[in-house]
């Protein structure tokens, strides 16, 4: 529940984005991350910073959140004016540092008044602006979280224009295109401008890991929320695009067939997902172990995600 004294940043925010957000975007998602986020941080990160990381990371999911509801929610698309409404969210994203500067400036005027967009971008010009970009070491890894953020956009938009057009891709690339959306390069690179100790020789291989752990992060949220995405017909879900590839069910499916029913024919490839979702933690091990990362606990940190449980009923 949202406290009355709004102690956190997130809470504060989450006052005008609940105005315009989905209404499958209860409070409950955002106090779940926030409480989650107090154990996922690095190990070389300043203990003092450690509070202040955690609301940000929860503020950052936010974003997250709108403007994958702005290419993923058909309902909302459509009530904010479809394919425009979509890329002006993501243009918010892939012009982060105009975002920083102050100098960002909508695509179409038209949607000047959309309230949507007026709102997710005075949350996300405040976060970057006059939060992210305050942190200690903000100015050494800059470039690393502008492109980040960028790849979280490119994420959302290949999941957007596979539910548009209807794409059946092999399971391999939507995986690979789809992991950024979890942030969780992002909220380690706050980390990392948070660590007076971190050393930037280590930076790309600390990065890799981080993007390994993205993928185990997207592959376990699947697992828990993919009954969810048959109701929002989100075709760029692994289990649904898998099921597609294999010819199990069809685009036309999801005009006919029951709820219940999709559930019975996807249930076989959810399996599949655990099977894979084993192999990217071994994977992320295995990189963990011979990267050979100084700079903070890289064990602790695959654990983190590994071991980390995504609540079905806080995601709705």
């Amino acid at each position: 529940m949202i406290m009355n004294e709004h102690k956190t940043l997130w809470e504060k925010y989450f006052l005008n984005f609940r105005n315009v957000a989905s209404p499958l975007r209860k409070p409950a998602l955002f106090d779940w991350l926030y409480n989650s986020y107090r154990c996922l941080y690095l190990s070389c990160v300043d203990p003092s910073l450690v509070s202040r990381l955690t609301d940000l990371k929860t503020c950052l999911s936010m974003i997250g959140v709108a403007v994958d509801d702005s290419c993923d929610y058909a309902l909302l698309r459509e009530k904010n004016g479809g394919d425009k409404f979509s890329y002006e969210i993501l243009s918010m994203l892939y012009n982060t540092d105009k975002i920083e500067s102050g100098d960002y400036i909508l695509l179409d005027a038209h949607l000047t008044n959309n309230m949507y967009i007026k709102t997710t971008i005075g949350i996300y010009s405040d976060l970057v602006r006059n939060q992210i970009a305050s942190l200690p070491r903000y100015c050494d890894f800059r470039g690393e979280f502008l492109l980040a953020m960028r790849n979280v956009a490119e994420s959302m938009e290949f999941s957007y224009l596979l539910n548009k057009n209807k794409i059946v891709y092999p399971f391999s690339h939507v995986v690979r295109s789809r992991a950024a959306s979890t942030m969780i390069e992002t909220h380690s690179l706050l980390d990392l401008m948070s660590s007076k100790n971190f050393d930037t020789s280590e930076l790309g291989k600390a990065i890799v890991l981080f993007k390994l752990a993205d993928i185990v992060a997207m592959l376990s949220n699947t697992i828990n929320t993919w009954t969810r995405e048959i109701t929002e017909r989100d075709y760029s879900c692994p289990v649904i695009s898998l099921a597609l590839e294999k010819k199990l069910i069809k685009f036309s499916d999801f005009e006919r067939a029951s709820t219940e029913n999709l559930k019975e024919k996807l249930s076989p490839v959810s399996e599949v997902i655990e099977d894979e979702l084993d192999k990217a933690i071994l994977s992320m091990k295995e990189f963990a172990e011979n990267s050979e990362i100084k700079s903070f606990d890289t064990s602790k940190f695959v654990n983190n995600y590994v071991n980390l449980y995504w609540q079905t009923d806080a995601m709705n």
